[in-house]
């Protein structure tokens, strides 16, 4: 919203509240008493031009509840339709497909306004549809447009020159956030029973699921290959979105579940392909991230900023394994996780082993000892956080703890 601009207020706010109130009202027992709610309720919705409907149940006592509902709705239809139904249709829209906010107390969630609707128009015998039609038409255009806007590359997730790999900070966050979107619609529209839109949204949102997939394993391969700062940062920008990326993934399980296609030799369901492609870029990161990472536990020259990125990463991709909780979840995770926590443990007993050969060292270098002494307390720290927390990290940070205390007394 831009600064000094008023904010646009949600349309159709009261005529939801009623909207919902009516068909809660229209759905039980129909008495003279239920008639006069109505007409109070339907009475500000009323235009000037239409007069005043009389409660017609008064002298229909005893007749069967289908004639009382027929009568009551009479000299009420043209009130429902003409009014609350059109404003309840702009409602919607405003709260699925322009994302406004609702400030209003009271006011109801946007599909208790669609179950309205659907059951004013069933009530009506079909008449209003076309409200009904409105919000499924737009609820599906801007699906459409969303995901050929973020597929195309018109989101942060546009390739440039300074991000090659198309991954900027936040931008699988912005992927997620927008399958969440798509949640919203997909509701929305069963709850419509509008089930060809319904198809369409779903296909767009597994094409856009199967693109941040592409997105995150086209980041991890870039620092697979070529090790620079600008690949770097789109490895580090997509782990460090984890949270992000295990929405994208759910979603993918929940497609390959939900569409079940069947796998030969020559064709890969895309779903599945996707996955199994962000997998294996995941795997060869892991392979350049230990060997860069237990290098520099060895002692090499390793700026100690990207030591930490390095980390940060294995510990990500650490979280990935163990929180993608899922019935389909892929074998390779499990794997993947084992050989994190397994080489982890290894890294850290280099890293004590070094650590203790440098201090017995003559002549003795200081320098090298602290330096290897923080990478060291790294490496501790992420074995805490992948639950690591056995003989090795014990070992580790005894090891630790005799090395403080010798390079204090060193330098006292």
């Amino acid at each position: 919203m831009r600064s000094g601009r008023a904010p646009i207020p949600l349309r159709g706010a009261r005529e939801a509240r009623d909207a919902v109130t009516l068909a809660r009202l229209l759905r039980g027992t129909i008495t003279p008493l239920r008639g006069d709610e109505v007409l109070a309720l339907l009475e500000p919705h009323r235009p000037r031009l239409v007069p005043k409907p009389v409660n017609p149940l008064g002298a229909m006592l005893g007749q069967p509840q289908g004639r009382l509902l027929e009568a009551l709705l009479r000299p009420t239809a043209p009130i429902i339709l003409d009014v609350l139904l059109p404003r309840l249709r702009d409602h919607l829209i405003d709260r699925v497909v322009h994302n406004k906010g609702a400030a209003e107390d009271g006011l109801p969630g946007a599909l208790e306004a669609a179950t309205a609707l659907r059951a004013l128009v069933a009530l009506l015998r079909g008449a209003g549809r076309g409200a009904v039609l409105s919000v499924v038409s737009a609820i599906e255009a801007d699906a459409r447009a969303d995901a050929d806007r973020l597929v195309r590359g018109e989101a942060p997730t546009a390739s440039t020159e300074d991000d090659p790999a198309g991954v900027t900070a936040g931008a699988m966050d912005s992927l997620a956030h927008a399958l969440l979107r798509f949640e919203a619609r997909r509701l929305m529209l069963e709850t419509l029973g509008a089930t060809v839109a319904l198809r369409d949204v779903v296909y767009q949102s597994r094409r856009l699921t199967r693109h941040a997939l592409r997105r995150a394993a086209e980041a991890m391969d870039g620092f697979g290959a070529d090790r620079g700062i600008k690949a770097l940062h789109a490895s580090l920008a997509t782990l460090a979105s984890v949270d992000g990326l295990l929405v994208v993934a759910m979603r993918n399980l929940d497609d390959q579940e939900e569409h079940r296609e069947e796998a030969n030799a020559f064709v890969e369901p895309a779903d599945r392909k996707a996955m199994n492609d962000c997998l294996s870029a995941a795997w060869r990161l892991s392979d350049t991230l230990f060997d860069l990472v237990g290098k520099a536990a060895n002692g090499g020259d390793l700026d100690e900023l990207l030591f930490e990125a390095l980390l940060r990463q294995l510990r990500s991709l650490h979280q990935f394994c163990t929180d993608l909780d899922h019935a389909g979840r892929p074998a390779v995770l499990d794997t993947l996780e084992r050989r994190l926590a397994e080489r982890s443990r290894a890294l850290a007993g280099i890293a004590g082993e070094r650590l203790v050969g440098i201090l017995l060292a003559r002549p003795a270098d200081p320098a090298k000892a602290r330096r290897l002494l923080a990478r060291g307390q790294s490496l501790a720290q992420l074995l805490y956080d992948m639950g690591q927390d056995g003989d090795e990290l014990e070992a580790l940070a005894l090891r630790l703890v005799v090395a403080r205390d010798a390079l204090n007394h060193a330098a006292a």
